[in-house]
């Protein structure tokens, strides 16, 4: 016999008051502030979007609260399931590359990518106030970061230049936190969810496709600049059958 609709409603809220217990009543909320809002044309879930013998090299270069070999690796993994053949490097202050991939065939893109931690906030006052009401004044804290790509030719020729910012906003309290869960399992779809790691996910779904098509346009563009000669195969090692 199914529950009237008043009892499943509480037996939801109930979930979610466990849901809130178990957790650390975070809630962090990414917003897109340059570059990162506008609309692309290429679909990064495409595997076939770089599968002509795409070489790319990415190198990051970290910055302040930036994991670098982090974003290399995530960087890498999204290109490659487009279908390019993708190398990396981390670039330490002092100029020296971190374990670097090893590189079979010269890449024909390399993309440079700084990550900084531009902007940080964290309210003492909030803190205070956090504190004083039991959470039920949240805290919250900020960060904004940046990432400066650029998309050069195997001679070093910049192709492609973007800029991107974004904001994080973290709220810390136990009544942020259970106005946000209830609303999550009563309201929100899933992909628009605040009390998990949703936020990464929309970040990385918006760097990702935004690198894909900058790396797009740079193919196009170095493809216009040779008068649409057919791109040069990778070189064969010696000893096989051509």
């Amino acid at each position: 016999m199914a529950l009237p609709l008043h009892q499943r409603r509480a037996v939801k809220i109930g979930l979610a008051a466990v849901a809130i217990a178990m957790t650390t009543g975070c809630v962090t909320v990414y917003q897109p502030l340059v570059g990162l809002q506008r609309p692309i044309a290429l679909d990064p879930q495409t595997p076939t979007n770089f599968t002509d013998n795409t070489r790319v090299l990415v190198r990051c270069h970290p910055g302040d609260g930036v994991e670098a070999d982090v974003l290399c690796r995530n960087v890498r993994s999204s290109l490659s399931k487009q279908g390019a053949t993708v190398t990396t490097e981390v670039v330490r202050p002092s100029g020296k590359v971190a374990a670097p991939d090893r590189i079979e065939t010269p890449p024909q893109f390399i993309i440079d990518i700084t990550s900084k931690l531009i902007h940080h906030d964290d309210s003492a006052l909030l803190s205070l106030l956090c504190i004083a009401s039991f959470t039920l004044i949240p805290a919250v804290e900020e960060w904004t970061f940046g990432q400066e790509i650029r998309i050069r030719d195997a001679q070093g020729f910049l192709l492609a230049q973007q800029s991107f910012q974004e904001r994080f906003v973290e709220s810390f309290g136990l009544g942020v936190w259970a106005l946000n869960g209830i609303i999550d399992l009563l309201i929100r779809p899933k992909s628009e969810q605040v009390t998990g790691d949703g936020y990464k996910e929309e970040f990385t779904r918006d760097l990702h496709g935004h690198l894909a098509q900058l790396l797009y346009n740079a193919k196009v563009r170095a493809r216009v600049m040779n008068s649409f000669a057919p791109e040069p195969s990778a070189e064969k090692p010696k000893g096989t059958a051509p």
